[in-house]
């Protein structure tokens, strides 16, 4: 039995990893020449940069042990900016509680209930079918949490911290999304020794080794059914047959590909968002105040920035990869830069094939969260037999996790065994 996946990003990869595990013959196809999607490292002579994801912290920890993937864990692995001083998060929970604790007196209940919140989605997080929002708010009130629904991530931060430190806990675009959002980001983030490109690299050398057949430079340009089944795919000119499907790219791409599917419409929503990389030809000038904080994020009022080069030799070069005002954090990272890259929605929808440059494939936000993501009730599969979805417009959502191409492949595994498949 012949499975194709289309898109080769973190969750490609994964899925057709463990489609290969299930016996299944595994063919992955990627538009573009490379391997990887947004988990991406290129080199820039001697610098190694992660091009567009830069931490990984949501990634279930047995992903990362099963593909050997090797993370950085800096203390603090976070500072944010709040009244002129840098407030540092620790791993550890006592002295993180105690250092924030001066400052947001509030702050343990507020991190006591993200974490019940993070707890209540790890429930769900490797079930197939997608609770729905009011399943999450019945065992949300049995956990005494209901508010991971019902207020939004905006209200939540209001009853425990001040607006001057919201975008730190949620992006901007987000706060009118549920409080669950708040919880879905905050984590312990790490850097990736050799960028973020290592972990599709990772996932891809175990799916070669697997038997998984990859091809690079070859974009589908049709999802081939016939009578509710799908039949393979199209690409170039030539047909692929195949009994399974497994797409991992846009919902948007993917229904457009896919005639009997072409009436399904989804809103991407309006992106807007940067992403600079900068390469300096020495070690940048920082004030005092930032240099113990180096290895981790830098949260300040400007920007969100990183430099990875600090903790990781790898890099090459002095690499500073940020989302921000890049006039205001050049003014603090001072040095002779010698490579600068912006990357933006229009750069996305280009280069990584994303419609609108939404970087979650679909708004984070109600209808696209929870059974709602893509399509209400649809979960990984689609309404045509042997046509699944994965990736980041899946649940739970954007960012590297892999979780969405792990599930996928349960789905197929669910229906394998349930007989009838070629019914």
């Amino acid at each position: 039995m012949r499975a194709v996946v289309i898109g080769s990003g973190h969750n490609g990869l994964l899925a057709s990893y463990y489609l290969r595990k299930l016996g299944l013959e595994v063919i992955l196809l990627e538009a573009s020449h490379r391997v990887g999607g947004m988990t991406e490292s290129y080199t820039v002579g001697r610098a190694l940069v992660s091009r567009a994801s830069y931490v990984l912290g949501l990634m279930p920890r047995q992903f990362i042990e099963e593909f050997d993937i090797p993370v950085i864990q800096n203390d603090p692995y976070q500072v944010i900016e709040y009244e002129g001083k840098l407030i540092p998060f620790h791993r550890d929970k006592e002295r993180r509680l105690n250092v924030l604790g001066k400052y947001f007196p509030d702050f343990e209940e507020f991190e006591r209930r993200v974490c019940l919140m993070k707890e209540i989605m790890s429930l769900f997080h490797f079930d197939v079918n997608p609770p729905s929002r009011e399943k999450v708010l019945e065992v949300a009130e049995r956990y005494g949490v209901p508010e991971i629904v019902r207020d939004t991530s905006r209200s939540f931060l209001s009853k425990y911290l001040p607006q001057e430190v919201h975008r730190y806990f949620i992006y901007p675009a987000m706060e009118e999304s549920p409080a669950y959002m708040v919880a879905y980001f905050y984590s312990q983030w790490s850097h990736v020794r050799g960028g973020m490109g290592r972990v599709s690299e990772a996932i891809a050398s175990k799916a070669r080794s697997a038997g998984v057949l990859l091809f690079t430079g070859t974009k589908v340009e049709e999802i081939i059914t016939s009578n509710g089944r799908v039949k393979g795919v199209r690409y170039q000119d030539k047909v692929v047959k195949a009994d399974i499907v497994v797409s991992a790219i846009s919902p948007v791409a993917t229904f457009s590909m896919t005639p009997e599917l072409a009436d399904v419409k989804l809103d991407v929503g309006k992106s807007s968002w940067a992403k600079h990389n900068v390469i300096f030809k020495d070690m940048p000038r920082v004030p005092e105040a930032l240099r113990p904080h180096l290895g981790g994020i830098i949260d300040l009022q400007s920007g969100e920035v990183v430099m990875p080069s600090a903790v990781d030799p790898t890099r090459g070069a002095h690499v500073l990869e940020f989302m921000g005002d890049p006039e205001e954090i050049l003014q603090i990272f001072k040095g002779e830069v010698i490579f600068h890259e912006e990357l933006t929605p229009s750069f996305a929808e280009r280069y990584y094939h994303l419609p609108g440059g939404n970087l979650n494939h679909l708004p984070m936000r109600m209808p696209y969260l929870f059974d709602g993501r893509p399509v209400k009730g649809w979960g990984y599969r689609t309404p045509l037999k042997g046509l699944y979805i994965t990736g980041a417009g899946t649940f739970p959502g954007g960012q590297v996790t892999g979780i969405p191409g792990f599930n996928v492949v349960t789905a197929v595994k669910e229906d394998l065994q349930r007989g009838g498949f070629f019914t």
